[in-house]
């Protein structure tokens, strides 16, 4: 036990170190969707509300389900209202949970295979410990957005620890262990989609180990945990999610999965060149020297892929009876990544957050074999093994601690993510806004263009480049990109919105019939309609503003910002005892009101 608590200890500790860089940065990317402009953190009246709802409430639709994710920024605004840092030690907190139930795992896995308590806890410890500390979880551990798979994680390595347990059991007593697995898988489930994948590995521990008499319980747990799942996620409704591009075609598919292989297994082995928004697919240019060199590698990363693949089948072949305890976790691994594979339509086509969770079975796997090797081997071997994977891992650290530094701000988040190869037309878009904001029009302008040229018509590449144009002053190029980005639905919005303010420019007075029309158009945008409503009151219609804002309250009446607008315009009309009502509504489902 003692040797448990040092090896927790120091891995606390190397953690907390290795991710210090990440307590001194701020929201980047997504952190301001799903943290400063999400309503539904905002009050703990608030909480069952979140539980049906997706993520991204206030953003471009998703069909994300993960109110346990939303409900730790609830705790956190509660607690430190927007205080990054408190956000980011939370995460790192999380990251370290879900190491230590990895580590429990591990050691009651290994137990089941019959292995040695000396040395399980020498394999479990490396494994975690290279797992851990591997720069390619930065994109879980030290970005606020992230922290949803190690959520997952620690959940379902918790249900897996209880399903091994439960195998040493009868009775009540092995009943327990199926609920407090279902309940941990669950819980799992409610905080990234990609946790109900424990229920196909419990089963499969099940499988590999043949214990048929439990597949029963089992099965019931599962059941349970599917359809208390779906009756909660039922209540979100269905998301209509628009995509800018198609997704990849099922012939292209098998060649972006051998890609993808090949792209994870040297991002594991060599963590060097890491980022945010990685692709896999082939998109030439033309037939230039640059573009024909890039089709050829990609050519050669498929011949890569597939390659590994057979190895690793053939692994899979060669341990399947000398080592069912490595065979058990090659099978966990490749049931974990099949989601994220390639072979189905995702958001992207790799992701380094993605591997979280294979990665660590697929670790544990590599440890054992090692560790193996040496047993046949004299000891100078085995202190050369050592030495070899103490350095590996304290790189490993080193390099998480200078990725870390990759989150700081959001320039410092876009300008590294495209200097290291992702310069896609989001990240330069984004960059483009922030270059805009920051009265950089030319530079903006420049990087928008970029976008343009990857993507001819990028909805919000031209939005930007309207409202750049009007900045300028040049209101005819703004009236020619905003028509171009009225013909997509997904801009068609914030186009409207731009036209108003091109119109009002030209004419001097605020357009409302285009404001009505922006905040109309499309799914509901708060800040559309909150332009509105303003520009409403301002233009001495007031009753208007307020009839708007109670037909708004109708369905969202979780918003404090519109309970504490719709008092400032009450107000205003010198109906107090009104005011004052719309007032404490907003303070009820924001318990920081005015202070942020």
């Amino acid at each position: 036990m003692r040797q448990r608590i040092i090896v927790l200890a120091t891995l606390i500790v190397v953690l907390l170190t290795a991710h210090l860089p990440a307590f001194r940065a701020g929201f980047v990317w997504d952190d301001t969707a799903l943290v400063l402009r999400d309503p539904l953190i905002r009050s703990w009246r608030l909480i069952p509300e979140g539980f049906q709802h997706f993520l991204f409430l206030d953003a471009t639709a998703s069909n994300f389900y993960r109110p346990l994710q939303r409900l730790t920024y609830a705790m956190e605004y509660w607690a430190f209202i927007f205080n990054p840092t408190a956000y980011h030690l939370t995460n790192v907190l999380l990251h370290a949970t879900a190491a230590v139930a990895f580590l429990a795992f591990a050691l009651t896995f290994l137990r089941l295979y019959g292995v040695g308590e000396q040395r399980r806890l020498i394999v479990a410890s490396i494994a975690t410990a290279a797992w851990a500390l591997h720069p390619i979880h930065s994109a879980v551990v030290d970005y606020v957005a992230g922290r949803a798979d190690s959520l997952a994680a620690m959940f379902g390595f918790v249900g897996l620890y209880f399903a091994i347990r439960a195998l040493a059991l009868e009775g009540r007593a092995a009943w327990k262990f199926h609920a407090l697995t279902a309940v941990a898988l669950l819980a799992s489930a409610l905080s990234k989609e990609s946790g109900l994948i424990f229920a196909a590995l419990w089963m499969a521990l099940l499988l590999q180990q043949r214990r048929w008499r439990i597949l029963v319980p089992a099965s019931l747990a599962i059941v349970f945990t599917f359809t208390i799942y779906s009756t909660l996620r039922i209540q979100a409704g269905d998301a209509q999610i628009p995509r800018l591009t198609p997704p990849p075609s099922l012939l292209v598919r098998p060649i972006i999965a051998a890609r993808a292989i090949a792209e994870y297994a040297g991002l594991l082995i060599a963590p060097i060149n890491l980022r945010m928004d990685r692709d896999v697919e082939s998109h030439p240019w033309g037939f230039s020297e640059a573009s024909m060199t890039a089709a050829s590698w990609r050519e050669l990363q498929t011949v890569a892929g597939v390659a590994l693949f057979g190895a690793i089948v053939i692994w899979l072949v060669r341990v399947r009876k000398r080592d069912p305890a490595t065979f058990t976790l090659l099978i966990l691994a490749m049931i974990s990544y099949l989601p994220i594979c390639g072979l189905f339509a995702l958001n992207a086509t790799v992701a380094e957050h993605w591997i979280y969770l294979p990665s660590a079975f697929l670790v544990l796997a590599l440890v054992i074999q090692f560790a193996q090797l040496t047993d046949r081997r004299n000891d100078r071997l085995v202190w050369k093994f050592a030495v070899v994977a103490s350095l590996w891992i304290a790189l490993l650290g080193v390099r998480t601690f200078f990725r870390a530094q990759d989150w700081k701000d959001q320039r410092t988040f876009l300008e590294r993510t495209i200097a290291s190869g992702s310069d896609s037309a989001r990240m330069l878009i984004n960059l483009g806004a922030l270059e805009m904001g920051d009265g950089h029009l030319n530079r903006a302008e420049s990087l928008l263009r970029q976008a343009l040229a990857k993507e001819p018509g990028q909805p919000f590449a031209l939005v930007n480049l309207a409202a750049i144009a009007l900045k300028k002053n040049d209101l005819t190029t703004a009236r020619n990109l905003i028509e171009q980005a009225r013909k997509n639905p997904m801009s068609e919005a914030q186009a409207e919105e731009i036209l108003a303010a091109v119109e009002n420019r030209e004419d001097g007075e605020i357009d409302l019939a285009c404001l009505r029309l922006a905040a109309h158009i499309g799914p509901p945008a708060w800040s559309i309609e909150q332009r509105y409503v303003r520009a409403l009151d301002q233009n001495g219609r007031s009753e208007t503003a307020i009839a708007e804002l109670r037909a708004l309250l109708q369905t969202d009446w979780y918003r404090a910002e519109s309970w504490q607008l719709l008092s400032d315009c009450l107000a205003k009309l010198d109906r107090k005892s009104e005011a004052a009502l719309a007032l404490t509504e907003a303070r009820a489902y924001d318990v920081h009101l005015g202070r942020h």
